[in-house]
């Protein structure tokens, strides 16, 4: 793992522990998903990771391109490091760095990305030409990122009517900002100056008990950052919600995208 390239990096991610643990019922299968996007996987050589985190991708990735070198990249040291702790083959390097300011000193066959880019919504549309340097004519990006659709639209409002004044809403209006539509998705690529091959909503719903939902919120970096909220933030948010074992029905939905960077000429 490299050293640390900018000391003021900051993250969101509270409990890196439980991360691993109680996302991989969605993110795990949103990742074996994102790493099969690619059309003509076999072929790839080199690989380039936006947001390991504890490397759910990686790890599938690992699997979909058997003869790729995976450059993985994230903010967060303490998911690097939860990363590290796992077993790779040579050709998988870790890295920390706050995309999109990383440089661009090679380019790679393949992007991919699951569940990271939502939090870079604000500079979207550098995001997305970061994504295209780093491809070579030719090369493909494969990304899933945070979709709007009515369920996700109902399930934010049912969770802010329910959750107690004690809990900021700043992180739930924060992450409904950052989703997008397939076709504000698309839009995006084709200003960075990419081609669309495909663009699609996955939906899924699932059950939880508040207790664990609400670990799984606070894991994964809201509502309280930086570490200023209450000793306990997922038994207020549970205490909010009826108690821990009151039923939370989860609406996951992602946008998953397909990229090119055309060839010249």
């Amino acid at each position: 793992m490299s050293a640390d390239p900018a000391p003021g990096l900051r993250h969101r991610w509270h409990r890196v522990g439980d991360y691993d643990e109680l996302t991989r019922r969605v993110q795990r299968r949103n990742a074996e998903l994102v790493a099969r996007l690619h059309p003509e996987p076999g072929p790839v050589r080199s690989a380039y990771e936006i947001g390991c985190g504890t490397g759910n991708l990686t790890a599938a990735l690992v699997r979909a391109l058997p003869a790729a070198r995976i450059d993985a990249v994230d903010v967060s040291a303490p998911m690097l490091a939860e990363a590290a702790r796992k077993p790779w083959p040579q050709r998988v390097r870790f890295a920390r760095a706050a995309f999109p300011d990383v440089p661009v000193r090679r380019r790679y066959e393949a992007v991919f990305s699951n569940a990271a880019l939502h939090w870079m919504h604000a500079d979207y549309p550098r995001v997305f030409a970061t994504i295209a340097a780093l491809l070579v004519p030719g090369g493909v990006a494969c990304l899933a990122v945070a979709a709007r659709t009515a369920g996700t639209d109902a399930f934010e409002a049912d969770l802010a009517a329910r959750l107690p004044a004690a809990v900021p809403r700043a992180g739930l209006e924060s992450f409904a900002r950052a989703r997008r539509t397939a076709d504000e998705v698309a839009g995006l690529a084709e200003a960075a100056g990419l081609a669309v091959a495909d663009a699609f909503v996955v939906e899924r719903r699932a059950v939880l008990p508040a207790g664990a939902y609400a670990r799984w919120w606070v894991a994964s970096g809201g509502p309280w950052a930086g570490g200023d909220g209450p000793r306990d933030p997922a038994g207020v948010i549970a205490a909010g919600l009826g108690g821990p074992d009151a039923p939370v029905e989860l609406v996951h939905a992602s946008v998953l995208a397909v990229l090119q960077r055309p060839e010249p000429g």
